[in-house]
C-alpha cells in the first residue's frame, strides 16, 4: 500500500512519535527536579507518606507509559494499514490503557504541589476527567469500527 495518503499518515505518525518521546523525556526531567527540590530528598510532613510516593512515582511512571502506549497505538495502526487491516482489534485495549494512564498520570501531575506545600488539597481537574472520557468514547467508537470492519470482511 504505497499511496500518497499512507505516506502522509506515516509522516504524521513519525511526528507524533517524536513528540511523545520528547514529552516522556520532559516528564522524567521534571520528576527529577521534583526529587532534588530540597536537600536531594522529598520531605513528608503531616500527611501519609504513601500519598506523596504515589503522586511522585505515579507521575513518573504513568505519564511516560501514556506516551509509550500512544506510540504503540500509532505503530500498530500503521503496520495494520500496511497489511490491509483498517482497524486492528488490539488497539481497542491499547486505547483503554491510554485512558487509564492519562487519568492516573495527570491526576498525579495536578497534585505535585502536595510535594511542596503541606496543606494543599488533593485536586482533580475537569480537563483530566473530560479528556479521559474522550479517550473512553474514542475506544468505544473504535471498537464498533473494528466489529463493522470484521463483519465487512466476512461478507465480502
Amino acid at each position: 500500500m504505497k499511496t500518497k495518503g499512507f505516506k502522509t499518515l506515516t509522516a504524521i505518525t513519525a511526528l507524533a512519535i517524536f513528540f511523545c518521546v520528547v514529552n516522556a523525556v520532559w516528564v522524567c526531567v521534571l520528576s527529577h527536579n521534583v526529587y532534588t527540590a530540597e536537600n536531594n530528598f522529598l520531605t513528608f510532613e503531616k500527611a501519609p507518606r504513601f500519598i506523596f510516593f504515589a503522586i511522585f512515582y505515579g507521575r513518573l511512571i504513568f505519564q511516560p507509559l501514556y506516551n509509550t502506549l500512544l506510540i504503540t497505538f500509532l505503530v500498530k495502526q500503521l503496520v495494520a494499514i500496511k497489511k490491509g487491516i483498517l482497524f486492528p482489534r488490539i488497539n481497542v485495549t491499547i486505547i483503554y490503557l491510554i485512558a487509564a494512564c492519562y487519568f492516573i498520570g495527570n491526576l498525579c501531575a495536578d497534585n505535585t504541589a502536595l510535594l511542596y506545600f503541606e496543606n494543599n488539597p488533593l485536586i482533580i481537574k475537569d480537563s483530566t476527567i473530560i479528556n479521559t472520557l474522550l479517550f473512553v468514547i474514542f475506544a468505544i467508537i473504535y471498537n464498533i469500527a473494528v466489529k463493522v470492519s470484521e463483519e465487512n470482511n466476512l461478507t465480502v
